[in-house]
């Protein structure tokens, strides 16, 4: 077991602690822990984002040959025009080229993957899983009527959106549980590691 493994769990035992410590209410080591989370977060995604640029953009360019790269490069750099109050407007055609390239990839392969896959799934659950397809493709329905606003919500349509509202909290609060147990587990184990450490130690 390597000290420098061990230090690194005990600080992120301590590091979670005082996150934790802003349910009770908020105080200074919840706002210290908060605002190192932004620091090294944000120093990480530039360095990471500042290789992505010379590994991708200015080596394709110098070594291979390749100028269209420029075009990304001007791009990007424009963004920071944002900070300028005579050019930041310059920094509109970048924000509006990340944002068409994104939405274009996104769309690409959300559609057919999540939309029309999902959607294919539950028409055909009924008749492929059974009694699973069949909770399946109801809770399809009752959670999409749940969304829908151009009627009056009385009736039998109400009682229709109360249980996709049942369907909808069962989901997020299976996704909010799995998060949860996803945390507690890295906590559990850095503690762990923590605790054997000192074992050994005394």
């Amino acid at each position: 077991m390597e000290f420098a493994d061990v230090l690194y769990a005990f600080i992120q035992c301590v590091m979670v602690l005082a996150t934790w410590s802003y349910l009770y209410k908020e105080n200074v080591f919840s706002r210290m822990s908060a605002t190192i989370v932004v620091a090294i977060s944000t120093v990480h995604f530039f360095l990471v984002n500042m290789r992505n640029v010379y590994n991708m953009g200015v080596i394709p360019i110098l070594e291979q040959g390749r100028f269209l790269n420029i075009i990304p490069l001007m791009l990007g750099f424009m963004l920071y025009f944002r900070l300028s109050k005579d050019r930041g407007w310059l920094s509109s055609y970048g924000y509006a080229a990340g944002m068409g390239l994104g939405t274009g990839a996104i769309l690409s392969t959300i559609v057919p993957a999540q939309i029309i896959g999902l959607t294919i799934t539950a028409i055909e659950g009924p008749s492929r899983y059974g009694l699973s397809g069949i909770v399946l493709f109801l809770g399809v329905l009752f959670s999409l009527s749940y969304w829908i606003f151009t009627r009056e919500f009385s009736g039998p349509y109400a009682y229709i959106l109360k249980i996709g509202r049942v369907f909808l909290m069962v989901s997020i609060g299976l996704l909010y549980a799995q998060d949860v147990l996803w945390s507690q587990s890295l906590f559990v184990g850095a503690a762990e590691m923590v605790i054997n450490f000192f074992k050994i130690l005394f």
